[in-house]
């Protein structure tokens, strides 16, 4: 292993440890990941970008999909819409990808406002798909009959490259979708399950990002959610099943905030291209979250529509990232000593 090499997996070991610190108090962060770590290689983030700049090439779609319902406003929360939009920019910046976020009906609108934040047009599926900066947002149905054709008719539009689940529920080996807590949501879900599927069996790249072991793509460590997670083994809904979705994808990502990891994804693709500007910054994080907000995606804890996710101030979020991007950039001036420094005096 070269010198280059060693110093980006040392990056990538700090990414994912700054990713799972466990800020929100749940207990339950540490376990899932050395589990995700266990069924996987390398750090997770830098894993995830590493195949994801391997297999997304300039104008390739990528489905990201997104949102949870949260009981009782049946709204989404901005966990998984603020990530989609900042990895959307990411993947669009690092990769000319042509972002396509997947989500309820009902959700939408907080995901377009999220996009806008980030800085790139929300526009319809035929625009995103010819159009540089631009993201189309779709809405997905909650019947599953529906759902199935729709996912045909987009594998057959699109021809995604990659499918990245944010802090997305999926059914369970019942058949249901269930909040972190173990009710059911299953009325109220995108069954987004059937894209996925559909995806991987065509050759797209999937990956999962969650927090808390009902997300999709959590089924790749299910024994530790069932384990770990209160409520995880059987749920508190009737199906008696666990809050595990079934579906299992290429890749997990665990980070103690959903958003975090696709935060993480988005740093680890900015160290592997040298360019810090793929990740985004304190304020286009800022601008996502008040958007989000104000397009009803709330906070979790209380439920109150402030700008922020899972009880954690926008401002706080603003310090992560500027951590991450400070790790990012001091990865990439040390890369360099081993290609070409930046200043001349260091080459010696």
């Amino acid at each position: 292993m070269s010198g280059a090499d060693g110093k980006l997996l040392k990056v990538g070991e700090a990414i994912d440890s700054l990713c799972t610190i466990e800020i929100t108090g749940r207990g339950v962060v540490r376990d899932l990941y050395l589990a995700a770590r266990a069924a996987q290689d390398g750090p997770l983030c830098l894993a995830a970008a590493r195949e994801l700049a391997a297999r997304v090439h300039p104008g390739d779609a990528v489905v990201i999909a997104t949102g949870l319902p949260t009981y009782p406003w049946f709204s989404g929360e901005q966990d998984g819409p603020v990530g989609a939009a900042t990895l959307a920019r990411a993947l669009v910046l690092g990769l000319a990808a042509r972002p396509i976020v997947v989500t309820e009906a009902i959700h939408v609108e907080m995901c377009r406002a999220a996009l806008r934040g980030a800085g790139l047009y929300a526009r319809g599926l035929e625009q995103a798909l010819s159009l540089p900066t631009t993201a189309a947002v779709v809405a997905f149905p909650t019947d599953p009959a529906e759902a199935a054709e729709a996912a045909d008719r987009l594998m057959a539009q699109a021809r995604p490259r990659a499918m990245v689940a944010i802090e997305r529920p999926g059914a369970n080996e019942r058949g249901h979708y269930h909040g972190a807590k173990g009710f059911q949501l299953s009325d109220h879900c995108a069954k987004v399950d059937l894209l996925f599927e559909r995806g991987k069996a065509a050759g797209a790249y999937t990956v999962g990002i969650g927090d808390g072991g009902n997300e999709l793509g959590c089924a790749l460590i299910r024994e530790t959610v069932v384990a770990t997670v209160p409520f995880a083994a059987v749920c508190q809904c009737p199906c008696g099943g666990s809050v595990v979705p079934a579906f299992v994808p290429d890749h997990l990502i665990i980070a103690a905030i959903s958003n975090w990891g696709a935060y993480g994804v988005a740093a680890a693709l900015a160290l592997l291209l040298d360019r810090r500007e793929v990740l985004h910054d304190r304020e286009v994080d800022r601008r996502v979250h008040e958007l989000c907000a104000a397009a009803e995606a709330n906070n979790d804890g209380p439920g109150l529509l402030d700008p922020g996710t899972d009880a954690v101030p926008a401002r706080l979020h603003g310090d992560f990232v500027e951590l991450l991007g400070f790790m990012v950039q001091s990865g990439i001036d040390f890369g360099r000593l081993y290609k070409e420094p930046r200043y001349p005096w260091l080459a010696v």
